[in-house]
């Protein structure tokens, strides 16, 4: 794949796990990478570390994806950074406490929504908001295979997942016509950082899922696809929810 060098790009969610993998293909091929994460750290040696392994450059900025205000700042940054926004996926996310419905509070059920779709709504809108301004753009919103099937204990998080899945349908329809791209990205089981939190936390969900490849995804081979829908090689693809999870959501 190729197409990214001098592409400015923006990966939220790109401290760890599969926005990281993403943010380094994309670098690998020399995109102008953006990294928003609330880990401020994490975000700095990301930045660096991918900047110094090249030929791309990446940078890092502090967001905050519950925070509208935030979004908007770190879309601003991007395009005054690197005079335009050419293209965004979108990782950034949390995972459930893992509980039934019923043990639910409504600040768990607000922390996991507002960060999984209020959060993607956000850089959504912002992002397109700066790719009008240049003639378009294509947008990848990581959703996950819990927008299609159920998880024990977990209806917040499936909750927020498939709704992340329809604002990509209705927004690829918004913009279709105007040369700005959105597909949705269901990952399966992958060995992230957050998964293995979610795992530990979520006890009840060890032993329920079917994984017919009987393994986890590397992050890579999840940000892949990412990076994939993103350029220019999926040019006909539009408002579709691409799975990618070793058969997990037909077993």
């Amino acid at each position: 794949m190729s197409g990214f060098t001098g592409k400015s790009i923006i990966v939220t969610g790109g401290a760890s796990g599969i926005g990281y993998a993403a943010a380094e293909l994309l670098a690998e091929q020399g995109a102008l990478v953006t990294i928003a994460d609330l880990d401020e750290a994490a975000g700095r040696a990301a930045a660096a570390r991918l900047t110094e392994q090249g030929p791309g450059k990446a940078r890092f900025v502090r967001t905050d994806v519950a925070l509208e205000e935030s979004v908007k700042a770190m879309v601003a940054e991007a395009v005054s950074a690197h005079g335009r926004l050419d293209g965004a996926i979108n990782a950034a996310g949390v995972a459930s406490r893992g509980a039934p419905v019923h043990e639910l509070s409504a600040a768990e059920w607000r922390r996991v929504t507002g960060v999984n779709l209020d959060g993607m709504f956000f850089c959504v809108k912002h992002q397109i908001a700066a790719m009008l301004e240049t003639g378009g753009g294509a947008i990848v919103a990581v959703s996950s295979a819990a927008a299609v099937m159920g998880l024990i204990h977990s209806s917040d998080y499936c909750a927020s997942k498939a709704g992340v899945a329809g604002l990509v349908r209705g927004a690829a329809l918004d913009y279709a016509k105007r040369g700005i791209r959105i597909n949705a990205l269901l990952p399966g089981a992958t060995d992230t950082p957050m998964s293995r939190r979610s795992m530990e936390q979520n006890t009840a969900i060890a032993g329920t899922l079917t994984v017919p490849m009987d393994r986890m995804a590397e992050p890579r081979e999840i940000a892949a696809g990412a990076v994939w829908m993103v350029s220019d090689q999926a040019s006909y693809m539009t408002g579709a929810c691409i799975s990618i999870d070793a058969g997990m959501t037909i077993a």
